[in-house]
């Protein structure tokens, strides 16, 4: 099946099966509005079981071992139908957990995890970011210590999504006193003592976001992902495809927000920086069809995706009356775009990035 043909069968699948619930979202976060997380679950599933996740992933695990290209069409098809995909409740699972298992993990760790990750029947968070470890991510203390059979973890995390209902966590913990070789990739069972969980008050009075205690918590040591040392090359590879994915789903909702802003006199600028960044985004593509990894467009359309969206947030807060912006709930859109520029690396460093990778500055 050609691409074309992908996209129309899509487009049918939507109009015949999207649940009239979920769909004409033009938030940022699907699950903003959502407190029914049965509802995700069961729309998950019900992807996963029409063969629309996993698209890249081996048959073997699931999914349906199309090249890279039909996911990214049903991330736009997706987005433009305003239906939850890739960021709603399974988005840790899908975007970071599946990518680190599905390049470093053992054959044990694909056939255990990457089936109940497609159909939400475990749900993921994720242990990187700490009070003191944000953006500098390599200065991760939280510390696993190797007591023979398994490691005993201490520390803290901070802005773990979902953290209060996962089964499980991709932790990236310290071994080895290296700032970046002394990281180790582990994948830790959350239904156990020795952690605790605090939620995190939103600006959208939500608390998807949590600060993460562990005291002595036990990892099997068949729970490392690649080997002990290699969690920094873990991460790239999680943050790579995030960073891209990402950039996709900002662009679009940017391309499905700016269609709502009517009346306002920077609208026809954005429309300008919309066109640009789809030509830039497209130019990425290419690289897709020809089977290419991308490494620092993935951060670039990301950047750019992130400040773009919550520009257009802005501009519709700053230019509309109180009545519009709480009845079409921009500022919904408003408030949950400024973590757009720190999720997935803050946009200082992901300028950093470009500078040394693209343009070959020094550190």
């Amino acid at each position: 099946m050609n691409e074309e043909e992908y996209r129309l069968k899509l487009r049918e699948w939507i109009r015949n099966n999207a649940p009239e619930s979920l769909k004409g979202r033009k938030i940022l976060f699907e699950t903003v509005e959502f407190d029914d997380y049965n509802e995700l679950r069961s729309w998950q599933r019900k992807l996963a079981d029409a063969g629309y996740l996993g698209i890249t992933w081996p048959k073997e695990y699931g999914g349906q071992g199309l090249d890279p290209i039909y996911e990214v069409i049903a991330y736009e098809e997706f987005i433009r139908a305003g239906l939850p995909y890739g960021r709603s409740l399974g988005s840790i699972g899908l975007m970071v957990v599946a990518p680190a298992i599905l390049k470093h993990g053992n054959e044990e760790q694909k056939r255990k995890y990457l089936p109940r990750i497609l159909r939400a029947e475990d749900i993921w968070c994720q242990g990187f970011s700490e009070p003191q470890a944000g953006s500098d991510l390599a200065s991760a203390t939280t510390r696993a210590e190797d007591k023979g059979d398994y490691f005993l973890v201490n520390g803290q995390k901070i802005w773990s999504s979902y953290a209060h209902i996962a089964n499980y966590m991709i932790l990236l913990a310290r071994t080895g006193e290296d700032k970046y070789k002394g990281l180790t990739m582990f994948i830790l069972n959350m239904k156990q003592e020795g952690i605790k969980v605090s939620p995190i008050n939103q600006l959208t009075g939500k608390s998807d976001f949590n600060t993460v205690y562990f005291n002595n918590a036990k990892v099997p040591k068949e729970n490392i992902i690649g080997n002990v040392g290699d969690g920094w090359k873990v991460a790239m590879t999680v943050l790579n495809h995030e960073r891209f994915m990402l950039g996709v789903t900002m662009l679009f909702t940017s391309k499905i927000a700016l269609e709502s802003l009517r009346g306002v006199k920077e609208r026809e600028e954005l429309e300008d920086e919309v066109e640009g960044l789809e030509a830039f985004y497209r130019r990425i593509l290419v690289k897709l069809r020809r089977g290419e990894d991308i490494d620092v467009e993935g951060s670039m359309l990301k950047l750019l995706a992130s400040e773009l969206l919550q520009r257009i947030y802005e501009i519709a807060v700053t230019n509309y009356d109180l009545e519009t912006v709480m009845k079409e709930k921009w500022y919904l859109g408003m408030l949950a775009s400024r973590g757009r520029t720190i999720a997935g690396g803050t946009s200082e460093i992901l300028r950093n990035v470009v500078g040394e990778r693209a343009l070959k500055l020094p550190k």
